[in-house]
């Protein structure tokens, strides 16, 4: 399902962006969650405008919203943006992993040799060229 946010598709980093803002501005707008902001994450009231700029500074409030169930419904309820939102926008301004070399070569398995359980082995002391006969239902 494709979340939308204010009647739009989330479908890229500025959409993303612009969740984040938005969330970002909601929890700057009461006193109480902007002190639990702040506490948590560090910063000082006066470094939030600039820091807001970053891409890396709005993908850390939405990862801090995203861990707060209480924050994520008070979202939902006053400005009806939903966790699947949130969580999209996660996604969208999370950076590409990186492939990193190995440090250490690693040996592949060796591969096992297959056996054709239906043929016999050549060199299998009763080697008849063919299928193994089926013999009559198994009695003990």
């Amino acid at each position: 399902m494709t979340e939308t946010f204010q009647g739009r598709v989330i479908a890229g980093r500025g959409d993303a962006e612009s969740v984040a803002i938005q969330v970002l501005n909601f929890i700057v707008s009461d006193v109480d969650r902007i002190i639990q902001f702040l506490n948590v994450t560090g910063l000082q009231p006066e470094t939030i405008r600039e820091s807001a700029t970053s891409s890396h500074f709005l993908l850390g409030v939405l990862e801090y919203v995203a861990k707060d169930d209480e924050l994520l419904k008070a979202l939902d309820q006053a400005m009806r943006i939903r966790p699947a939102v949130i969580l999209a926008a996660v996604v969208y301004l999370s950076p590409e992993p990186e492939a990193k070399p190995s440090d250490k070569k690693v040996d592949a398995a060796p591969q096992l040799p297959r056996r054709n359980l239906f043929h016999q082995s050549s060199s299998h002391p009763d080697d008849s060229s063919g299928p193994l006969p089926i013999t009559g239902p198994y009695r003990e």
